[in-house]
This record gives structure tokens, sequence and C-alpha cells, in this order.
């Protein structure tokens, strides 16, 4: 119970971390999650908290890199195969025979093999790092397309060279030539056992999807279990199991043709999971390192209270080295970024080799060393986990603040106001194509609100504009409902009991816990106290009522309650119409969304009230025709220009999230 509870506050620092970037995104979110976990380290639950080392690799690891995998483009892989081999592995095994002889030098205390796993360990780099402190600048495409594909293999080649480091270490013994023949086996073979499982896992997938088995309950947890299942197998035959999940990933992006045979739905769920997914995983290990560096810190400083600075100095300088690497490897071709000029060409070698930042798969692998060497405790695990920490701080550091003095800051190419002003010419247009065909009628009329809303959706309601806008639009109803007492068309019982339908209304519709409980008081408790003699007397004889129902059948109760129904009916028709009569006059003068939230509450109330949800198969026509007039909308604008690709595009998606959410919302009413 202890451990869930732990893991459960780890997700909840992330979410926290996460919730703060939204809304100040100027700090890179991998900082705001180390915070986080600096502050979880001042709970005593954390303070001798150990997650065990194969967790990370099984749990963690392999999921990022199966999701990496599934979202690489393969044609964009096989035209960069050559770049993408000599970043992810040729330079990734200099770079580590580098480190870790530079390492064994400067600190002899690291024997070889324990220098080359630091070496493994601060090597790979991470694309997903990369994004997160690159979104204020123009990064080069080809640099993060290279960036990309790099990281995808390069954590594989770092932790098979990890993995033998690690075997040289616990065993004293390492071969040449046996090193190589393994690393061979570990790498292919790990590819080799991804691709043939893989290719089973997604033909399983596609039987499902054609035997029409793909409800997100069946098919999300089938692919995240995936990972999970690829792994174990690769390991239990002695290969790479990274390396197999990236090779399954890779398959599943293969076919995501032949996988668009499922239903808009489940791609959204599916999407949308991994998403989040990924993004907890992520967080958690840069959570994990806050709350492990003040313990780390503090046995550094009770064996040596000169440790601490010369690890950071040793993390620095380590970091410091692999850059001038990757630089003078990009600067001299040994790997190639497309370029139009000399000029161009130093400007991307310099932006990769500072965009080298080291994040997720190093921590991960630093947290996955051994608590023990054979029968005794790892002396230096925490030497090289603060180490490792060290980098990746200044991994993140060092871009943040050097390339926005180099490149250009972004540039949306798709703002938010054109993207709003085209999705409301394009809703115009639409309601303006189906008043003309269908004119006035409930089916259409209804359509076109679901349509207001859909221009309204992404805008955020003026909580006092709509507060104000129920209060006035409370007020007609009760001006309406008065005028037809007073004209005698209705009873005073019915005039009360119909008002107190319009409070529940108004009530149900704040915005606030505070207001609604103002208004529980004020309709609830205070109103039992104020009534008027004339009230209290329909009180009276309201509770009367109820005692005389007791004395009916069961059938003679329903018809009666069926009549009272039937009453509400037909007083609901003459205030909606005021009501909403009201609402359209606030269009010109009032925040659109807002009038059209409180417009499609009161239309919501009216739909229940009259029945019309005998219609929802011909609205249901409407709406897809709707739609499909929303997308011939886009497709003229775009081959006249009018819009280019990029604004085209957005508005597909939210059209197609919208047509989702509506049918699916009409249909489970």
């Amino acid at each position: 119970m202890q451990t869930v509870f732990l893991v459960l506050l780890l997700i909840a620092a992330v979410v926290a971390a996460n919730a703060v970037y939204a809304r100040f995104n100027q700090v890179p979110v991998a900082f705001l999650q180390i915070a986080a976990g600096l502050v979880l380290s001042l709970i005593p639950l954390y303070q001798d908290f150990e997650l065990e080392p194969e967790i990370f690799l099984f749990v963690i690891i392999s999921v990022l890199m199966f999701n990496d995998g599934q979202n690489t483009s393969i044609r964009r892989l096989t035209r960069q195969l050559g770049t993408t081999m000599s970043l992810a592995v040729v330079l990734a095994i200099i770079t580590i025979l580098i480190v870790g002889t530079v390492t064994h030098l400067l600190v002899p205390q690291f024997s070889l093999a324990l220098a080359l796993a630091l070496g493994a360990i601060i090597t790979p780099t991470d694309a997903v790092a990369v994004s997160s402190i690159t979104t204020k600048v123009a990064v080069p495409s080809k640099v993060m397309e290279s960036l990309e594909n790099e990281s995808l293999f390069n954590d594989a080649s770092g932790i098979v060279a990890f993995n033998l480091a690690i075997a040289a270490l616990v065993t004293g013994k390492f071969s040449v030539m046996n090193g190589i023949g393994n690393f061979l086996y570990v790498f292919v073979g790990g590819i080799l056992v991804g691709l043939f499982v893989g290719y089973i896992i997604v033909s399983i997938r596609i039987m499902l999807i054609n035997m029409r088995v793909d409800t997100p309950s069946v098919i999300v947890p089938y692919t995240l279990l995936t990972p999970f299942v690829v792994y174990f197998l690769a390991e239990g035959l002695g290969v790479s199991g990274i390396l197999a999940v990236v090779a399954t990933g890779l398959i599943h992006g293969m076919q995501q043709d032949r996988l668009r045979l499922t239903t808009s739905r489940l791609q959204i769920v599916m999407s949308t999971t991994w998403s989040i997914v990924a993004s907890i995983l992520n967080g958690i290990v840069f959570v994990l390192l806050g709350v492990s560096l003040p313990s780390v810190i503090s046995h550094l400083a009770q064996r040596d209270t000169g440790s601490v600075g010369i690890l950071i100095a040793l993390g620095i300088g380590l970091y410091v080295i692999m850059t001038v690497v990757r630089f003078l490897w990009l600067r001299f071709d040994f790997a190639k970024i497309r370029a139009h000029s000399r000029h161009e060409h130093n400007l991307n070698s310099l932006v990769a080799a500072l965009s080298g930042v080291h994040g997720t798969i190093t921590l991960a692998m630093a947290f996955s060393l051994p608590l023990k060497l054979g029968s005794h405790a790892f002396t230096y695990r925490n030497d090289i986990i603060f180490v490792a920490a060290v980098v990746i701080l200044t991994s993140l550091l060092v871009p943040t603040i050097v390339l926005p003095l180099l490149l250009p800051k972004q540039q949306d190419k798709v703002t938010e106001s054109d993207l709003a002003a085209a999705k409301s010419d394009m809703v115009t247009d639409a309601i303006h194509m189906i008043w003309a065909r269908y004119g006035d009628t409930p089916n259409a009329s209804q359509v076109i609100q679901i349509l207001e809303g859909q221009r309204t959706l992404d805008q955020r309601p003026k909580r006092s504009e709509m507060t104000a806008l129920f209060n006035e639009a409370y007020e007609i109803e009760q001006t309406t409902i008065t005028q037809l007492a007073q004209a005698g068309e209705i009873t005073n019982d019915d005039a009360d009991r119909y008002m107190h339908f319009a409070a529940q209304t108004r009530l149900q519709n704040q915005q606030t816990f505070g207001q609604r409980l103002v208004l529980y008081f004020k309709f609830v408790v205070i109103s039992r106290f104020s009534l008027s003699k004339h009230a209290r007397a329909r009180r009276r004889a309201a509770h009367q009522f109820q005692r005389g129902n007791r004395d009916l059948s069961r059938d003679q109760l329903r018809r009666r309650k069926q009549q009272m129904w039937q009453q509400m009916q037909k007083l609901e028709a003459k205030p909606y119409t005021a009501v909403v009569n009201f609402l359209n006059d606030q269009y010109a003068t009032h925040d659109q969304a807002t009038v059209g939230l409180v417009r499609r509450a009161y239309d919501e109330r009216h739909r229940r009230m009259s029945g019309q949800r005998d219609f929802q198969d011909v609205q249901n026509e409407l709406l897809i025709e709707a739609f499909q007039m929303e997308y011939n909308f886009i497709q003229a604008h775009i081959a006249d220009q009018t819009f280019n690709r990029e604004l085209g595009n957005q508005l597909y998606e939210q059209i197609s999230t919208d047509q989702l959410v509506y049918l699916q919302s009409v249909n489970d009413d």
C-alpha cells in the first residue's frame, strides 16, 4: 500500500509541474518537474526511497522507446538512415570510449569499466527534452529530424554498451573481441526479434479490427501491453529488449494506414492515451531526480567534503567534451545534415551539437545501476547518479541560454486569431446553407445551435457575463409566467411549480460553487421563511395534494403525474421563446461564447421538455451534412489559396474532433 501511495504522489507531482508549465512556460518543464521532486524529498516517506533498477528499463524506458518508434516516420528515417546510424551508433560508441577514457584518467578511483558505464549513461540524447527547450526558437527542420532519429537508436546503443560495461564491472573481465561480438548479437538480435514479434502483434491487432473487435477497452490495453511483452521476450532470448521495442514501434508506424481502419473515436482515444502515458513517464523520471538529489548529495558530502565539487566539475567537463566531439563530427561531415551554404552548415553543426540534450534515458540508466556488486554495496553508485544529473542539468541550461542567441524566434504558421476567424467563417457558411435548405424547422434549428456551439467551443466564457445572463433569463421567465397567471391562462399553482423548475435551471448552470450555494440558500432556505400569506396557503394546498396522493392507486398516481408533466411542457414553450429572443439580441453586445453557452443550456432543456429526442436520426443526418459542408468550405478556400495548407489541416482536425464529440453526445442523450 505504501508503494502505491508513493507512486501516486510521483504522478501528482508530475501533474502539478505540468499545470504550472501550462501557465508559465518560460522555464523548461524538466526543471519544474525536478523542483517538484525536491518538494517531495521533504516528505519523510521519500527520504530513503529507492526504486528497483529493473523497473526503469522494463516499465519506463521500454514504453517510452516503443512510443518513439511508433511516432517515427519510416520514410524519413530511411531517407536519413546514413546520418542516423552515423550519429546514433558510430558517434555514440566513439563518445562512450572518449568519455570513459577521460573519466578514468581524471578520476582513477573509477575503474575503466565503471568509467565506460558512465560514458554509456550520459551519451544518449533526448529529442523530447530538446523540444521542451526549443519551443521559443526556430530550430532548422533538418536538424530537428536528425536529432529525433538519432535519439531513437542512440538510446539503444547506450543501453547495450551500458549492459556490457556493467557485466565487465561485475565479473572483472572484458575481452574486446567478445565485447564486439556480444554487442552485434545483442544489437542486431534485438532488432530482428522486435520486427518478428511486432509483425505478429500488429497482425493480431488488424485481425481484431477486421472482426469489429476494435473498441477502446480492447485495443488500447492491447497496445499498452505490447512493449512489456516484446521487452520480456527479447530479454529472455538474451538480446536488447530496448531495440526490440523500438523495432516493434516502427512496425506499428509502418502499419498506420491499415490501422486507420479503426473508428475515429478509437484513434483519438489511442493517441490521447499514449500522449498522457509518455508525458507522465517522462515526468516521473525528472521528479525522481529531484527526490533523489538531496539524499545523493548528503551521502557524497558525508564521505568526502570535496567530492561534490569534484563531481560537478567532472560533469560539466564531460558535457563540454561531448558537445565538442558532436560539433566536430558534424562539421567535418561524418554525419551530414543538408545545408545550402557553408555558413548554414556551420550553424546547423553548432545547433545540433548544443541540442544534444540528455534527459530521460540518461537518468533512467543511472537509476538502473545495481545496488550491489556481488555481495558488496555499489560504492560509486551515488557518484554516477550525481554526475549524470549534472550533465542533464548542464545540457538543459546551456541550449536554453545559447540557442535563442543563435536562432530566430519561433513564428507560428497559424496564429490563434487566424484560426478563430477561419473557423467562424466556416461555421457561418454552414449555418447559412442549412438555413437556406431547411428553414426554421425544429431539427434545423437544433443543428444550427450545435454549429454555433462549435464556433465558441474553444473560447472561454466570461463568468460574470454568464451569471448576469442566467439571472436576466430567469427574470424574463418569471415575468412571462406572471403575465400568464394574471391573464388567467394558467393557475397560480402551475406558476409556482414552473418557477421552481426555472430556479433549478438557473442553479444548475451557475459557474462557481459559491454562486450555487448563494442561490440554493436563496431559493430553498430563505423562501421557506419568507412566503407571503397567499403563497403559504398554496404551499398548504400542495401538502394536502401530496397527502391525497397517498390514497390514489399506482395507475391513478402515474396518470396524475403525467398530466402535470404535460402541463409543464405546455408552460415551457412561451418562457423559452421569450428567453431565446432575449439571448438573440445579446449576441451583438456580449461575448458570443458566453451567450452561446447560455443559449445551449436553454435549448437543451427545451429539447428535453418538448420530446424532440424522437428526431435524433434526422438531426444526425443534418449534422453529417453540415460537417460535410464545412469540409467543402475548407477545400474550396485551400484551392483558391485563401487558406494555407497548415490552416486547412488544423481546421480539418477540429472538424473531425467536433463531429465525433457532437454525434456521440447526441446519441448518448
